[in-house]
């Protein structure tokens, strides 16, 4: 089965913002600058050993939501021997979603639902395709203080998902000038870290006002021997997505 390794940037922009405190209101400052839904991007992952090897890949993607349902289609375009295969997962707001997997080799498409443990198939980590807006009330933000990074005074933001304590607290540092998101530290439930992502290289998306977008990203998970770089070659506002631009489509080489 394919696991696509992409991704581990939009998920933690995709979550809502209060602004009932103090912790709320910086949150909403940071999410209000970043492009999460209605759009196309394309990416290069570049998955590095601890031995220095390291293996491309890269995709287009298409993100898109309407009338609560919110679709993800990743096409493949490298390796060579993988470029074609396609993923579209569709997620409905009251009911399981669901999984398409296009196989040009065979020509055929593989469907199965959205459950957990089938999403742990086609991602690895946090990425695009597994995260679906949230119930604000379900969110618990706290202010922890201030903290340096790489030479910025940064706000310390702790979220927590109340009805998903299994995946333990989220920690932010949004950076105080700017209210750039700069790092994020993943906890598991026993307080231990789960995984680190930086966030780098903040470009305007076209003539957008106020958008500015992260174009490069680092992501470690803490107990595997090797690192993530994640480059966006290009994103763009799709205003326009309709159903039938996540349609599955034969590859032309």
């Amino acid at each position: 089965m394919l696991k696509l390794k992409f991704v581990v940037l939009f998920a933690a922009f995709s979550l809502p913002v209060m602004g009932q405190n103090n912790a709320g209101d910086i949150f909403e400052k940071a999410a209000d600058q970043l492009l999460t839904q209605n759009l196309e991007l394309s990416l290069e992952i570049k998955e590095i050993a601890s031995n220095g090897k390291f293996k491309e890949k890269k995709y287009n993607v298409l993100i898109g939501k309407s009338e609560g349902i919110e679709r993800t289609k990743t096409v493949v375009q490298h390796p060579p021997k993988l470029k074609g295969i396609t993923i579209v997962i569709t997620d409905y707001p009251e009911e399981t979603g669901l999984i398409e997997i296009f196989t040009p080799a065979n020509g055929k498409i593989r469907k199965m639902k959205a459950t957990s443990k089938n999403m742990a198939l086609v991602n690895s980590g946090v990425s695009i395709s597994n995260y679906t807006s949230k119930d604000p009330s379900q969110l618990r933000f706290e202010l922890k203080g201030t903290e340096e990074f790489e030479g910025k005074s940064c706000h310390k933001l702790q979220v927590i998902d109340i009805l998903d304590l299994e995946n333990g607290k989220t920690m932010y540092l949004i950076e105080k000038n700017t209210y750039r998101i700069l790092k994020i530290t993943a906890y598991n439930k026993d307080g231990t870290e789960k995984s680190i992502t930086t966030y780098s290289d903040f470009q305007a998306i076209g003539k957008l006002k106020g958008k500015t977008q992260p174009m490069f990203m680092v992501n470690k998970e803490v107990k595997k021997a090797k690192h993530n770089e994640i480059r966006i070659l290009k994103i763009n506002p799709r205003p326009d997505l309709k159903e039938e631009n996540f349609a599955i489509e034969p590859v032309v080489n």
